[in-house]
């Protein structure tokens, strides 16, 4: 628990350094009436930019997961590798972005959305870009409705 918590403070810190405003653990409830949080939560308000950052461990916590041409040519895209494990945090996008979650209105207040995902993978930089398209596909497919300019940190 506190390798993710001090993940969590980096990754707020770097927000806060660029000006935006954040907060950790925002608690949302799912659809099934249950709970849960998202990691850090970073928003501009003059620029409408919205950070959610999420981070994943997976497997033991001294573990690291390296997808590279090998692992790609084996198990396919990123996701595919994954098997929906530290991805899985995509699924709960449509209630996230949905308006009286965390805005009232979220169109109105979120112009660019950004889906910063922190793990213990380390993706080969020649496919950095292919792992991230692969990911931004999948959250337009999970939210088609946005009108955000969506982007990917992986």
């Amino acid at each position: 628990m506190s390798e993710a918590m001090i993940s969590e403070s980096i990754v707020e810190a770097e927000w806060i350094l660029q000006g935006y405003w954040t907060r950790m653990r925002y608690p949302y409830q799912t659809d099934k009436s249950g709970w849960s949080d998202i990691d850090v939560l970073a928003y501009n308000p003059e620029s409408k930019h919205l950070v959610i950052s999420e981070s994943k461990v997976r497997g033991p916590k001294k573990d690291i997961f390296a997808y590279t041409e090998h692992t790609k040519s084996t198990y396919g895209t990123i996701l595919e590798y994954d098997n929906n494990n530290y991805f899985s945090f995509l699924e709960s996008l449509p209630k996230i972005c949905s308006d009286k979650v965390i805005f009232s209105d979220f169109t109105k207040m979120v112009k660019k959305l950004t889906i910063q995902l922190v793990s213990n993978y380390v993706i080969d930089d020649s496919l950095k870009k292919e792992a991230e398209k692969t990911v931004l596909n999948r959250v337009h497919e999970l939210i088609p409705e946005s009108k955000a300019k969506i982007d990917v940190r992986l």
